[in-house]
């Protein structure tokens, strides 16, 4: 019986590895732990190349069936690279000198409030613990601003191959799928069959996840941007930006975007801090248990358990870039294991 087993489970990884799937993603994890160790700014590159491919390939389609493929290709880019320079032009001329502004002011922000007002009903034996515990809170959030955000504005200025993107996507966009098919030529029948339905299902996830998220994204810096306004903060603008940005880490972004504008708040007074972070709250239950779970929920089918812990380790081995591509990684992952077992109909 035990020989029998040993059988089984040796023909079971014999087959594994001649899974064109199995091969497919070990290949691609080795090429991308290459690449990150390697040439980073190019792995970037593909990255961003990839999502715009992912973002406007639909976009294309739909316009072929009016003009020609390469027509569509084009107006498509052109519309989109021009509602980006715009957008672009807005961030660098208003945007970021406000954000370099916000930054450098934050710890000013965090320290110029009354702690003998926030702890005047602890007993004097406690005051002194109690100013070292808001001390900490203000070191805490001026790190949080420091380490969510200039690391970001590092990595993407920094990428001088950016000026590569469009030219990339264009060719992708128009060729892409030729080339695709060119391959699959010097490939066995029975692994294009195999191996055609799990790229379509990726492409479906990753487009529904990125759609998804830009559009809670969106919605969430907007509303931080009004109420922000009402509540008669500085930096309204900067603190919409950082709430949307956020976004993009589920769970963990959405709760860290709180603590800025509630320390701003705590600088004129501890009840505008109380009405912010209750913003906040209401903000954050109604993205991730209305918002979230009908728009990108559905496309991921994962548990936010196992969300929060993916998130922690890309962010502990990647720094906060890493926590960006956590959840689209465990999307594919997914899509992934279940094609690898057969169970793609659960998809």
């Amino acid at each position: 019986m035990i020989n029998d087993r040993k059988y089984i489970n040796c023909l079971r990884t014999q087959s594994l590895w001649k899974d064109s799937i199995f091969i497919f993603f070990v290949i691609f994890i080795c090429v991308v732990s290459m690449l990150y160790v390697f040439a980073k700014s190019l792995l970037i590159l593909l990255f961003i190349t990839a999502l715009l491919f992912i973002l406007l390939d639909p976009m294309v389609m739909r316009l072929s069936r009016l003009v020609s493929h390469g027509v569509a290709v084009l107006i498509v880019l052109a519309v989109f690279f021009g509602v980006l320079i715009v957008l672009m032009s807005l961030v660098f001329h208003t945007i970021l000198p406000d954000l370099a502004g916000f930054v450098r002011e934050f710890p000013a922000f965090v320290t110029h409030f009354d702690s003998a007002t926030l702890l005047s009903g602890l007993p004097p034996e406690f005051m002194d613990y109690g100013n070292q515990v808001l001390r900490d809170a203000a070191v805490f959030g001026v790190d949080i601003v420091k380490e969510s955000i200039i690391p970001l504005i590092r990595t993407f200025s920094g990428v001088a191959e950016m000026i590569a993107v469009p030219f990339l996507t264009f060719y992708l966009l128009k060729d892409g799928r030729r080339i695709a098919s060119s391959m699959a030529t010097f490939l066995p029948s029975v692994h294009v069959e195999r191996f055609s339905p799990f790229l379509s299902d990726v492409g479906t996830v990753l487009g529904s996840y990125i759609r998804g998220q830009m559009l809670i994204s969106l919605v969430s810096g907007v509303v931080v941007f009004v109420s922000m306004s009402v509540f008669g903060l500085p930096y309204a603008h900067i603190l919409a930006l950082v709430s949307a940005l956020s976004e993009f880490v589920p769970v963990i972004g959405s709760v860290i975007a709180t603590v800025p504008g509630t320390l701003v708040a705590l600088s004129y007074s501890p009840l505008l801090a109380f009405q912010v972070l209750l913003f906040y709250v209401i903000l954050l239950k109604v993205n991730h248990n209305i918002i979230y779970p009908k728009v990108v929920g559905q496309a991921i089918k994962v548990h936010p358990l196992f969300i929060m812990v993916t998130i922690l380790l890309f962010g502990h081995l990647f720094g906060v870039t890493g926590m960006l591509f956590a959840v689209p990684t465990v999307a594919v992952g997914r899509v992934w294991l279940l094609h690898l077992w057969g169970r793609e109909s659960e998809f």
